[in-house]
């Protein structure tokens, strides 16, 4: 099945949601060594998007909300065309994690530059 590459959608974007906190989920576990559940910022997801050079695809004067999102449906849209698995997600965030992913006010940070070593992947592979 073939999807339209509008990351703008909502339903790429909601879908995005779901599978990028899942995705945060499983490796966060893996680092700490036990189960968690946890949700990505908006803000993270932002810095993901600047640091992976992706700040193109983003329309301008688009807010931290809306960035978040586009982000979110351009997970979505990779992981629905085969151009990344959740295994393989999980494993670039697991091995860019460092300590402060789990600091109260360096966590954001941390997370955006975990997920923006996935973004390039994505970005690579979709020809961003």
């Amino acid at each position: 099945m073939r999807y339209e590459r509008d990351f703008t959608d909502r339903g790429l974007a909601k879908l995005g949601d779901s599978l990028v906190n899942f995705v945060f989920s499983l490796a966060l576990s893996e680092y700490l060594g036990r189960p968690t559940g946890e949700r990505v910022p908006n803000a993270s997801l932002t810095i993901a998007l600047e640091l992976a050079g992706l700040r193109h695809v983003v329309p301008p004067r688009t807010d931290k909300h809306g960035k978040g999102d586009i982000a979110e449906a351009i997970f979505a849209y990779a992981w629905l065309e085969g151009k990344i698995t959740v295994e393989e997600a999980v494993e670039i965030l697991r091995e860019n994690f460092t300590e402060d992913v789990t600091h109260f006010s360096r966590k954001k940070e941390a997370i955006g530059r975990a997920f923006a070593e996935v973004f390039r992947v994505i970005g690579g592979r979709l020809g961003l």
